[in-house]
């Protein structure tokens, strides 16, 4: 449209490259069609519609108008229509008029509760959802319902508003809308209370707390088709290059794609007793496929193959329900540079690079709250997507509305999580809350994989939040026969006499001597540094240093080194923190862990003798002298270890008589029942909020404790509240770019780069990409000691390491390495 026809339109937006102008009306009718659509996989279709066409209703007041040309130079500063662009950023409602013209066409007497819903998403577009109750017991929702008029411009914002907006608003049947909202509401409500049937004391089981958790995450899955479809209209205006991309995105070819895997799975070495079980393992997988949607387990033990298996299961089972994505969720980035390179060469090939396989563990960039930095994440749109449990619990609970906007696409999905034995014990009554959502609301399904299966079906207090599994849910149909098929390792108690670091030091070198390499696994970074250099002074040949103080690409230069002299036979010692643990493929013939829980400690046995090159590998378990090992903050290591320790005292004597092994199912049954039984108080997220003690599973809840009222049946949540408590604590780690190898070129061309033009954003985008290989996660602690050795970018806030403080051989040191800095940095 152009600038003459535009007359007295209002307008949503104005390009930054050229000026160019999007009308309000084009903004709504398209950000309408776009939510309906989204929300229609959650049965929400009308609503969605009513939402994004209303979202942005307040922009035709005329103090928008003002704000946004006085912001892009179309007010003089000297005109009386002029207003401060900088100090008026963000004060400006243009989210409430939307929301109260949806409250207003929806309110009735019998169904208030969906009328609150939809206002909170329509007024929560810009800030993530809103509190309902305050701490202090305040109504926020009240509050934000009555705000006066001169502060909404409601009835001045229903006068201008185009024809085309008015038709399409009035066209949505309030009865459909309400209809729509009451039948996912009942259908929270009957399957919780038929669940409250079920439990092991009825009378004193109460479903309250777990409706109001599932019709909140209804919400901000609600709320997320509304962001991404207002996110995604807005960036494709401003970034044509976008909207030519999620043109091409379509709809994937999953015949194709499955066919690609089944080319690469033919190609397991039926020779071999390793190759032909992950063979099976794989087939065990596709026969489950045509299953109904629900949560299943994928309990195989280390070297079983269950990336490939469970991506086998996934695509059919994809095909078998017509489904729209999978979605992996991994504790670890290193997991996930290792899957993500294993599964793009198979599904990518002969395609663009990119519009298959996502790969998103990004925190480099500070969280920006315009869409345009918003834009460089992804809103987890692609066929195929790997992620971290960081980014997953983010999406469910996090601040704000950049993760938020993702949560749709974990609907109509396969969710496989990898290695789940890791999920933080804090959240583990939110998880289950919302991955039982996910799948019976939301029409997804889900995978739970690792070697060491948690009892998520049976937890503690299981009101409070635990998985309601499949029928028949374990893909593996013999798991006691397929534990003793791949048992490839004995293990060498040494936890009745502890050893200072010497001793450890001496044990692994005599293993180098004797069994050609050895791996040592250590529980905190110190340790590492301390063995590696311990074993270093002793002129030892090809020792090696792995943390996660190395950036990604240091950490896979190492990996690819030690595996070359691996395969050369080459003598090898290399000293890991537990980061290795989890899907590396390298094997040892001998592994040495210090105690630590089971599930870590089956894991490193997975790097020992890991593709049966032996009959057996050895696997020495180490206790360290109380005192030594400063694991004082590590509270799941340090409880993990105790546990361990109990378990072990136990089944020593059956075990040393051949009659049992650490993998065996029902010791790690019983290792995890003393885990949950000993931790069942930090499993609903404690937080302390002023000094009071709640947890986010109330807050996000019933909301109990808090001492404000609401009408029955209304929500009454605090969810910024709750959603600031989660990222305080998820939050920890700061993203700083190092000077590794490319590293520093990526670090010198992002400080050089001008601010505004679409090249250089374009150009940004790129860099960010490659930077995710040369990004460290630090604590606040480390970024302290490190002081002014790490800088930060002027322009996009972006912190990066000097070069004289990333050490060649273990990473981000505190001391100077005594090499120069470059002055362009």
């Amino acid at each position: 449209m152009g600038e003459k026809q535009l007359g007295n339109k209002a307008v949503a937006h104005i390009r930054k490259a050229d000026g160019k102008k999007q009308t309000l009306e084009e903004h709504l009718l398209s950000v309408s069609g776009l939510a309906g659509t989204f929300a229609q996989k959650i049965g929400l279709s009308q609503s969605g519609k009513l939402a994004g066409g209303s979202h942005d209703f307040g922009k035709y007041a005329e103090i928008f108008r003002q704000y946004i040309f006085s912001a892009n130079g179309a007010i003089d500063p000297d005109s009386d229509e002029y207003i401060d662009p900088v100090s008026h950023k963000g004060k400006i409602d243009h989210s409430t008029a939307g929301a109260r013209y949806v409250w207003n066409r929806l309110k009735h007497n019998d169904y208030p509760l969906y009328a609150q819903m939809m206002f909170l998403s329509v007024c929560s577009h810009h800030s993530g959802l809103i509190d309902c109750l305050l701490p202090d017991g305040t109504n926020s929702f009240d509050n934000r319902l009555n705000k006066k008029e001169k502060d909404i411009h409601l009835a001045e914002c229903e006068s201008k508003a185009d024809p085309a907006v008015k038709e399409m608003l009035e066209s949505l049947s309030k009865e459909k809308i309400l209809m729509e909202w009451y039948l996912k509401c009942r259908s929270i409500e009957r399957r919780e209370k038929k669940f409250s049937a079920f439990a092991q004391n009825p009378a004193a089981f109460s479903e309250e707390n777990a409706v109001f958790f599932k019709k909140g995450l209804l919400l901000r899955c609600f709320l997320s088709c509304l962001l991404d479809a207002d996110r995604i209209d807005s960036a494709c205006f401003e970034d044509e290059q976008y909207a030519a991309l999620r043109k091409r995105l379509g709809n994937p070819d999953w015949p194709k794609l499955a066919g690609r895997l089944e080319t690469a799975l033919s190609a397991f070495s039926k020779d071999s007793a390793i190759g032909r079980l992950r063979r099976d393992i794989a087939d065990a997988c596709y026969a489950r496929s045509h299953s109904a949607r629900g949560i299943y387990t994928l309990t195989v033990p280390t070297g079983g193959g269950k990336t490939l298996s469970s991506l086998r299961f996934a695509i059919n089972h994809v095909m078998e329900h017509q489904l729209d994505r999978i979605v992996y969720i991994i504790p670890y980035t290193s997991i996930i540079e290792q899957n993500v390179k294993v599964v793009r060469d198979i599904l990518e090939k002969d395609e663009e690079p990119g519009t298959i396989v996502l790969e998103h563990h990004s925190n480099i960039e500070p969280v920006r709250e315009t869409w345009q930095g918003k834009l460089l994440s992804s809103n987890w749109e692609t066929p195929v997507v790997f992620t971290t449990m960081v980014q997953f619990l983010e999406t469910l609970f996090g601040s704000g509305t950049a993760s938020a906007r993702r949560m749709h696409n974990l609907a109509n999905a396969v969710l496989v999580f990898d290695e789940i034995q890791t999920l933080p014990i804090r959240c583990v009554h939110l998880f289950c809350h919302a991955l039982n959502f996910l799948v019976e609301e939301c029409g997804s399904s889900a995978v739970l994989c690792t070697a060491t299966q948690p009892l998520l079906g049976n937890v503690p207090n299981p009101e409070k939040g635990q998985l309601r599994l499949a029928d028949d849910p374990e893909l593996m149909p013999d798991l006691a026969k397929l534990f003793r098929q791949l048992r490839r390792v004995r293990f060498v108690d040494h936890t009745k006499s502890p050893m200072n670091l010497e001793q450890v030091g001496d044990v692994a070198l005599s293993e180098q001597r004797e069994k050609g390499n050895c791996l040592m696994i250590v529980n905190t970074k110190s340790w590492a540094v301390g063995l590696y250099r311990y074993c270093s002074e002793k002129k030892t040949k090809n020792v090696f240093h792995l943390s996660t103080s190395m950036c990604a690409a240091h950490r896979t230069a190492i990996l690819e080194e030690v595996r070359s002299l691996l395969a050369k036979k080459e003598p090898v010692l290399l000293v890991s923190t537990q980061l290795i643990e989890c899907g590396v493929d390298i094997s040892f013939q001998s592994v040495i862990r210090l105690a630590a829980g089971l599930d870590s400690i089956l894991q490193a046995a997975g790097r020992c003798n890991r593709n049966m090159e032996s009959d057996y590998g050895t696997v020495h378990i180490v206790r360290i002298v109380d005192g030594l090992e400063n694991i004082r903050r590590l509270d799941d290591i340090r409880e993990g270890r105790n546990v361990f320790l109990r378990v072990m005292d136990e089944y020593r004597e059956r075990i040393q008589n051949g009659m049992g092994d650490l993998s065996d199912p029902d010791i790690i049954e019983r290792y995890f029942s003393y885990y949950f039984y000993q931790r069942q108080g930090r499993m609903a997220y404690p937080c302390d909020l002023s000094g009071k003690k709640d947890t986010l599973l109330n807050l996000l809840g019933s909301n109990h404790n808090n001492v404000g009222g609401s009408p029955k049946g209304m929500l009454r949540q605090s969810f910024a509240t709750a959603a600031k408590q989660f990222a305080a604590i998820e939050a920890e780690t700061q993203g700083i770019l190092v000077p590794y190898g490319e590293g520093k070129d990526i670090i010198a061309q992002l400080c050089s780069l001008p601010s505004s033009d679409m090249a250089a954003q374009s150009l940004k985008r790129q860099l960010l990409k490659k930077a995710q290989r040369y990004s460290v996660n630090l604590y606040p602690d480390a970024l302290q000691k490190l002081g002014n050795a790490v800088r930060r970018m002027e322009e996009t806030g972006i912190l990066y390491l000097l070069e004289s403080h990333y050490d060649d051989e273990t990473g981000v040191t505190a001391e100077a390495t005594g090499k120069m800095d470059f002055l362009h940095y």
